[in-house]
């Protein structure tokens, strides 16, 4: 009985501490009508909250008659998360603040992603960098979240397997670990950028939706009441692996005619890259910066708005079978929100456009008729302040409790 006790008090401090976040400022009644709490059990949680730093009274609100009632807020920076996305070529380091507030940002190309543990020690670097420059105290820092692309066994820290990386069972936590005594938490990039997009971009107000990142790969993840829908054994989202072509071009995770050989940032450029091998005319060649070898999806994006005729072949295949492969997920799965994310929707709307009539082509009918799609407000950063949302998440669920943030990682 005495646990269910504690367990209920936490549960109520979290509900407050979460109502504050989303809807301060506000007074302790309409916090007792939102949570469904007495007022004096919302007062005496206010009153701990307070004490522990993570919020205060910003002002004063309208009088229904009596008293102003006090507003209460939280104080953005009385603690604060680090970020790190680890993406195929840059990785992106974060300081936010409890309002989701980025307060400092550093970036760096990720280099080679093998030998995994000479990635894992200039992240190491990186997120050392980020909090010294930062002059930030790392006794105000709650943790750090990491993300990367794959599979990802987030109890543990460990990358079970990512195709980007051509990474199988690294060990994230326990190197990090060895040079940080502040919680680490692990996830994938995908799942990061839907929890962001969920606590502070296009999702806001949405209840179930799915994110997916159009980048170098394709991936995504379901959010369903501010949580992850993870599956079975938590490889949930790979929307980049549906097959699309059953003899179709090999996919860095071994199969054929996955969506993400034919549709991603990849593909994209691994199209242009052959064509023009093959003498192919076509005005790609103008904007390649680094050789043919090196191409990027955004070259061809680039030479296409100039009307190029191969370079427009090359991107309308790719978003008829994005059409496809979203169609099917909104058919499947019945979302109330698509929000498209990653590198490709730096496109532009015709790009955007374009997707949107190649799903409704293939939608079922009366299928998902509610559905809406967005492009992420976050941008490029979404990955990175979705990690730290980890963290912020995790102090939430625990009822504002910061007290184990310096624990030692295990």
């Amino acid at each position: 009985m005495k646990y269910d006790k504690k367990y209920m008090a936490q549960m109520n401090k979290k509900a407050v501490l979460d109502i504050i976040r989303t809807k301060g400022p506000i007074n302790k009644s309409e916090i007792a009508k939102l949570v469904e709490l007495s007022i004096p059990t919302v007062m005496k949680i206010s009153d701990d909250l307070t004490e522990s730093g993570l919020i205060h009274v910003v002002g004063k609100g309208e009088s229904n008659g009596g008293k102003r009632p006090e507003l209460l807020g939280m104080i953005s920076n009385a603690y604060y998360m680090v970020g790190v996305d680890i993406g195929r070529s840059k990785t992106i380091a974060i300081i936010m603040n409890l309002n989701g507030d980025i307060i400092y940002k550093k970036k760096i190309k990720t280099g080679n992603t093998n030998p995994a543990i000479e990635l894992l020690e200039r992240t190491t670097e990186i997120i050392n960098q980020t909090i010294l420059e930062s002059k930030i105290s790392i006794n105000k820092i709650l943790g750090i979240g990491i993300v990367t692309p794959g599979l990802i066994d987030y109890k543990n820290g460990v990358v079970i397997f990512s195709p980007d990386f051509q990474w199988e069972n690294v060990n994230i936590k326990k190197h990090l670990g060895n040079a940080f005594e502040i919680p680490i938490h692990v996830e994938s990039s995908n799942r990061a950028m839907a929890l962001g997009e969920g606590w502070f971009g296009a999702a806001e107000k949405s209840k179930y939706f799915i994110c997916i990142n159009l980048g170098h790969g394709i991936g995504s993840a379901i959010m369903e009441k501010g949580d992850f829908y993870r599956g079975n054994s938590g490889s949930s989202g790979e929307i980049g692996h549906i097959t699309l072509e059953k003899d179709g071009p090999i996919c860095d995770c071994g199969n054929r005619g996955c969506l993400e050989a034919l549709a991603s940032g990849n593909a994209i450029a691994e199209r242009a890259k052959k064509y023009i091998n093959d003498g192919k005319s076509t005005e790609i060649t103008k904007f390649i910066e680094n050789g043919i070898n090196n191409i990027e999806a955004k070259e061809v994006f680039d030479a296409a708005k100039t009307g190029d005729l191969i370079a427009n072949k090359i991107i309308d295949e790719a978003i008829e079978y994005l059409g496809i492969g979203i169609a099917n997920y909104i058919n499947l799965l019945d979302p109330d929100l698509i929000v498209l994310a990653g590198g490709m929707v730096n496109a532009g709307d015709c790009f955007i456009d374009k997707v949107k009539e190649s799903i409704k082509r293939r939608q079922m009918k009366f299928a998902g008729t509610n559905v809406r799609l967005e492009v992420t407000k976050l941008g490029m950063d979404a990955a990175a302040i979705g990690a730290a949302s980890i963290i912020l998440r995790k102090i939430i669920e625990n009822g504002g409790n910061t007290s184990k943030r310096r624990k030692k990682n295990e």
